[in-house]
């Protein structure tokens, strides 16, 4: 499935189709992917028992740029921040008892099965 050929776009919807995939496994509700605003973006929001999750996803084809968590910078997060505050100001979520921030890293080698690893917390606890 994962080609060398695949666009930015496709890597980022595949990523973002894998990433949901798991929370869903984890009992979460996909609320909204590719929550834009002027300042940043979300790629996940999703819902379990109280918690809104914002997750950050970042999938590789191959290392050659280093490994995803390498890709979540001080800017990045700085980006991510400002997009939750406005989705929270815009009332859109659901009512919530708390927050998680966390990124979903997916390396999909060719041949290989999607390896998948969570990083909690990523704008603090």
């Amino acid at each position: 499935m994962a080609s060398g050929l695949m666009s930015n776009y496709a890597r980022g919807r595949r990523g973002e189709e894998l990433a949901s995939q798991y929370l869903v496994s984890q009992g979460y509700i996909i609320m909204q992917r590719n929550y834009r605003e002027l300042w940043g973006e979300v790629d996940i929001v999703a819902f379990r028992h109280g918690v809104l999750l914002f997750a950050e996803v970042k999938y590789r084809q191959d290392l050659t740029k280093g490994h995803p968590a390498e890709a979540i910078t001080p800017r990045k997060l700085s980006r991510l921040r400002k997009a939750v505050a406005m989705y929270l100001a815009s009332g859109e979520g659901p009512p919530f008892t708390a927050l998680k921030f966390n990124a979903i890293c997916i390396i999909e080698l060719p041949g290989q099965a999607p390896q998948l690893e969570v990083f909690e917390d990523i704008l603090g606890p």
